[in-house]
């Protein structure tokens, strides 16, 4: 009965992806100077299977739609978990973002693009948590070509697991390295730990050409669903299972244990 229920939800999600490819195929047929400057992803996506011998063919379209409307959901919704836990144990910086929230987007139920663009703290704290806590802690690179990594050899085709966050909380980069200090993501004037620096350093989206496409709206995602509970709600307590500092679980994703929350509406 499992089986047949995946195999029926499935089959939805796939109906539905068929629909949004249908939709914007029929958007770039009555407009066509969409394909020479596409709207979003998916018409962009479409127009490059459209070109001759451009190798992607309507089920990669499909599969990355797939991804884009499913593979950020853990990963967001940890961060945010994450996120929580760690404003509850930092009550300054919790009220200062929570300020922030309620003095620039007063109504949490109706957030408009302009109130999201001001939350400058509230994502200095989303990017504080994914330096400490990164959901996605390893970056996987092949190697294309036989190299040398710290005088060992690695031939061409091998995997390479990088701990994104072995230089996140290293001093050498961060002053106060393991410290809960999203103004580090706002001080452009310290080169060496400021704001230019943590960018440089913490990779949360990996970097590169392969560098995560869904970053701006796991980071969207991320402000909009804060703000409407720091808006809506006071957060009386986040705790852990023995009162102690969350354990970190590595499956998919890094998931914090058995936290638990309580809300007080205002």
């Amino acid at each position: 009965p499992a089986d047949r229920a995946l195999d029926r939800s499935v089959a939805v999600i796939k109906s539905e992806i068929a629909r949004f490819i249908a939709q914007a195929r029929a958007r770039m047929q009555a407009d066509p100077a969409l394909r020479e400057q596409p709207g979003n992803l998916l018409e962009a996506m479409i127009t490059a299977a459209e070109q001759e011998n451009s190798g992607v063919n309507d089920h990669d379209v499909a599969g990355n739609v797939l991804t884009m409307l499913l593979a950020g959901e853990d990963t967001t919704a940890n961060t945010l978990a994450w996120m929580l836990y760690l404003l509850r144990r930092n009550p300054q910086t919790l009220a200062r973002v929570r300020e922030e929230v309620r003095r620039e987007a007063p109504d949490a139920a109706a957030l408009t693009p302009e109130q999201i663009g001001k939350l400058d703290y509230l994502e200095a704290c989303a990017l504080e948590t994914m330096r400490l806590k990164p959901v996605a802690p390893f970056l996987p690179l092949e190697a294309i070509h036989d190299t040398s990594i710290a005088g060992i050899r690695v031939p061409a085709g091998t995997m390479v697991w990088n701990v994104l966050r072995f230089d996140s909380v290293d001093q050498r980069h961060f002053a106060n390295p393991t410290a809960f200090d999203p103004q580090r993501w706002l001080d452009a004037t310290d080169s060496t730990h400021g704001a230019s620096s943590a960018k440089r350093i913490a990779m949360p989206f990996g970097a590169g050409p392969r560098i995560c496409p869904g970053r701006y709206l796991a980071l969207l995602e991320i402000k909009m669903a804060m703000a409407m509970l720091l808006g809506r709600f006071d957060i009386e307590s986040v705790d852990t299972p023995d009162g102690g500092v969350a354990r970190e679980h590595m499956s998919f994703t890094m998931t914090p244990v058995g936290l638990t929350m309580r809300l007080r509406e205002r």
